[in-house]
């Protein structure tokens, strides 16, 4: 029985794994030698070649913008609103970049309006007046532009102050078109009431 049980442990066993030759290491290299370090100079710089240049468009030169002396000044009437600059000139108006009898379409009446200013201070040559209308019809834009052209003249000349008072010329007038009312055709007036 021993011997039996000897000869089952030998076969049991495994057979042992081959044994791995040693590997020789490789002979150690010997340093190399370093080489010394040595200064490269940049190379130096040659000259450019002329480049032919495309003759460039030469702009005018710009003209210096001279400071012209203005003065300002704001008028309203109903529901227009006239901003006035007047400037030292000949006695032009333009109205809306239009010539003032042309805006106005001749009318005689809205012409005298707006000189009425100049008229009364006789100033009418001294300055050139620049306005922009704003709203309203075309005589309330004349009242309006009356008050712009004699407030920017008080501004010019405050001296001038005293006659465009007393002619009522800085005023401002109040009297606008009152708003309908709700029940009502217009502010006031009722609708025709019919009994048949």
């Amino acid at each position: 029985m021993s011997e039996e049980k000897k000869t089952t442990k030998a076969k049991a066993k495994k057979p042992a794994a081959p044994k791995k030759k040693a590997v020789k290491a490789a002979p150690k290299a010997e340093p190399k030698a370093i080489a010394p370090v040595v200064e490269v100079k940049a190379p130096e710089p040659v000259a450019a070649a002329p480049v032919e240049h495309k003759p460039v468009h030469h702009h005018k030169p710009k003209k210096e913008k001279v400071a012209k002396i203005t003065f300002y000044g704001t008028g309203r009437r109903k529901r227009a609103t006239a901003k006035v600059w007047l400037t030292p000139g000949s006695g032009k108006i333009t109205v809306n970049q239009k010539p003032f009898d042309h805006y106005f379409f001749g009318r005689q009446i809205l012409l005298q309006t707006v000189q009425m200013p100049f008229v009364l201070t006789e100033t009418g040559s001294a300055y050139d007046v620049s306005a922009k209308v704003l709203g309203g019809g075309n005589p309330s834009q004349a009242d309006a532009m009356r008050m712009g052209i004699a407030r920017a003249l008080i501004v010019a000349n405050p001296e001038l102050r005293k006659i465009l008072r007393s002619s009522d010329m800085l005023r401002r007038d109040p009297r606008e078109k009152e708003r309908k009312k709700y029940g009502l055709k217009r502010a006031r007036r009722g609708f025709q009431y019919s009994k048949r």
